[in-house]
């Protein structure tokens, strides 16, 4: 069965790869894309257009991979354990007070 998936898997690569080159060779026409008054050089569509997806895949993993909730989770303990070590000093101090300090 594993045999049959790797066949199947190399097979579809193979189809990916096949099917990207074809559209590479059909779509070679050169295009300027501006973006406001900012012109990029001219690159075939097909450039263009891999690109495209293969920034949003990656854009997609990132976002998947929660590396920016984990990063807000950091932002956040980090200031929890300020908080905390304050508090332990606060109550260190207030334990350090002598009753008659606190009469007065």
């Amino acid at each position: 069965m594993r045999q049959l998936t790797e066949l199947l898997s190399g097979f579809f690569l193979l189809l990916v790869f096949a099917a990207s080159v074809t559209f590479t060779y059909y779509n070679s026409i050169p295009v300027t894309i501006g973006i406001g008054s900012w012109q990029l050089q001219p690159l075939p569509v097909s450039v263009w257009i891999i690109g495209a997806f293969v920034s949003g895949g990656l854009l997609g993993l990132l976002l998947g991979l929660g590396l920016f909730r984990n990063l807000k989770s950091r932002v956040e303990i980090r200031r929890l354990t300020k908080a905390l070590f304050e508090a332990e000093e606060e109550v260190s101090s207030l334990r350090s007070l002598s009753l008659r300090d606190t009469k007065k």
